[in-house]
């Protein structure tokens, strides 16, 4: 490609912040790699998630050009397949538009859907406009959307295979481990566990924590981030006040890698941005994949952190109780110093999570 040319980038992806995060990763990378070269327009969904991650976000200075799909995901409940079916034309209208509008500012224009409901559509749309197609399957097991949409595209990629893991700009300048603390109001110098299900929350992982809290000895000189999800903070709030835990709860967190860096050990899920955020932290893990998926793609796709000693994998038994009967043993491993430290250089041999490296370069390659 030429210094002169420039590519619009229309990127699909929404539901959930895991889709959508990775996609302005790339986007801030193509910006940083080819100044002034690129334009953007986001196809997302209308879920509230969407809009609290793009809100304020900018690329090189400039907000955040987004369209909203109609889209709805796909399901084989009559009610939620008709839905599914009605919504589609719309969202393959929407994602033509974003392509009809960077092809009036730019020379070239490609699509990159990164999964959730919106992508397929979208996909479909850029096929009937002609344009490059590029689908990102970000876990180990690609869901309904991106299996549809890839049926289309001109590329599909795989975070695992062709690709390393995809995180955003931040993970660049990290804070350090106090300060980072501190932002949460903190003991600066306190050990610090991170308990995450993702940007919608894990209700049986902060319950298991709380559970082997309250049952354990070695509570002692540490302290808790719990991401909640909505709805569940003030309940959890108490219950680790009640503990004598120092505690910062939140539903949401903006800027997950303030959290990671504060962290010392994670208990998580492993959904694929989770995994991504390990990789680029390199903090050791308890992963507890969300137990009703079929494919297990979630414990998938920590197989690399867990075949390089830095996490562990376990089954959510859901019940509190059972969890920490079961798990309180390897859990354990988080809270010993040195078994922790092993970890954590096994975590650091992983190499770099420049993944939006690697596909923004692919992008800008003709």
């Amino acid at each position: 490609m030429s210094g002169r040319e420039t590519i619009g980038v229309v990127l699909a992806g929404g539901g959930t912040g895991g889709h959508i995060h990775p996609n302005l990763a790339v986007a801030n990378e193509l910006a940083r790699l080819r100044p002034g070269v690129c334009r953007f327009v986001f196809v997302v969904s209308d879920r509230g998630i969407d809009r609290r991650v793009l809100d304020g976000a900018t690329i090189a200075g400039e907000p955040v050009r987004c369209e909203v799909s109609p889209a709805k995901p796909l399901a084989l409940k009559p009610l939620t397949a008709l839905r599914f079916a009605l919504r589609w034309g719309g969202g393959v209208r929407v994602g033509r538009d974003a392509i009809r509008t960077l092809r009036a500012e730019c020379d070239r224009v490609v699509m990159l859907a990164t999964g959730g409901f919106v992508s397929a559509p979208a996909i479909m749309g850029a096929r009937a406009e002609g344009v490059e197609r590029v689908v990102v399957n970000l876990d180990a097991v690609p869901g309904k959307a991106n299996r549809m949409a890839a049926r289309f595209a001109t590329e599909t990629l795989s975070v695992g295979r062709e690709l390393r893991p995809i995180v955003g700009d931040a993970w660049r300048t990290l804070l350090s481990a106090s300060d980072a603390r501190a932002s949460f109001d903190l003991d600066p110098a306190m050990r610090t566990l991170l308990v995450t299900g993702g940007s919608q929350g894990a209700r049986s992982v902060n319950r298991f924590m709380l559970a082997f809290w309250q049952k354990t000895e070695d509570r002692e000189g540490w302290q808790v981030i719990p991401q909640t999800g909505e709805g569940e903070e003030a309940e959890c709030a108490a219950a680790w006040s009640d503990l004598g835990v120092l505690a910062h709860v939140a539903p949401y967190i903006d800027g997950m890698e303030r959290a990671f860096a504060a962290a010392d050990a994670v208990v998580c899920r492993g959904g694929a941005g989770t995994i991504a955020d390990l990789w680029a932290s390199g903090r050791p893990a308890l992963v507890l994949p969300y137990p009703y998926h079929r494919d297990r793609h979630q414990a998938l796709n920590a197989e690399p952190l867990v075949a390089a000693g830095g996490a562990i994998v376990a089954d959510d038994l859901i019940n509190p109780a059972r969890n920490a009967a079961a798990h309180g043993e390897v859990f354990g491993r988080l809270l010993d110093d040195d078994a922790r430290g092993r970890m954590a250089s096994a975590m650091a041999a992983l190499g770099p999570a420049d993944g939006a490296t690697q596909l923004a370069e692919r992008l800008l390659s003709d």
